[in-house]
């Protein structure tokens, strides 16, 4: 097995209006090893979402490839994107998009029951990784009964419910006051390594480049390591 398990090669992201071209990702090329923890940072607005986005399926580039795995991810149709992002890929945002009417356990169960899992067996791991963000005392409690923070954690339990390879997280601290921030991103290097994912990481925080394997600025459109 090869120990890349991310390769992007000359990735374009583009936009026209009517006045010019604007241009976000310019021939971007990125080589993510397995088990790894990479940030990327820059300025707001240039383009770091829009890439994790490409990367997680949930945008398609103009031009250029991104092969996850064995996903050549911008050839995918609709039916295989989703199954990639159902186990392959584990996302985080800046908001968490818990289910206000669901618990914490529920929340984070949801997607491994809905990919077939048992509703024992989705619970009972749900449970287990609500406890690994410290979260066991939150179980039964719905998002309106939590901090900031703890919603963000239990986000990122949700994002590992169902094994994924690669966790893309995008700015998952950005709401968050300093303490908070440094409480949630500690919690998900630690359980990213615990289970050995993959973290690629998009933020504004330039502490948490000192987290990490590699850490790139992107600017111009292109990636630039740090």
């Amino acid at each position: 097995m090869s120990n890349q398990i991310l390769h992007i090669e000359s990735l374009t992201r583009s936009f026209e209006t009517p006045a010019e071209r604007l241009v976000i990702l310019d021939s971007l090329d990125l080589t993510v090893n397995r088990g790894s923890k990479t940030v990327i940072v820059g300025e707001s607005g240039c383009g770091k979402s829009t890439l994790l986005n490409i990367i997680g399926g949930l945008e398609s580039p103009t031009s250029g490839k991104v092969i996850a795995g064995d996903y050549l991810v911008n050839q995918l149709d609709e039916k295989e994107l989703a199954q990639y992002r159902g186990s392959f890929v584990g996302l985080v945002f800046q908001f968490h998009y818990l289910l206000k009417d669901f618990t914490a356990l529920e929340n984070v169960m949801l997607p491994a029951f809905m990919r077939g899992m048992k509703k024992r067996e989705a619970l009972d791991r749900a449970r287990m990784l609500l406890t690994d963000v410290k979260l066991e005392h939150r179980l039964d409690h719905y998002p309106a009964q939590m901090s900031g923070g703890e919603r963000q954690r239990a986000a990122v339990a949700r994002a590992l419910i169902n094994e994924p390879a690669l966790v893309l997280a995008d700015e998952p601290t950005g709401n968050l006051d300093p303490a908070n921030a440094r409480v949630v991103m500690d919690i998900l290097f630690s359980v990213v390594s615990d289970y050995n994912n993959t973290l690629i990481m998009v933020t504004h925080d330039q502490n948490a480049a000192a987290m990490t394997d590699t850490c790139y600025n992107l600017k111009n459109g292109k990636l630039v390591e740090q």
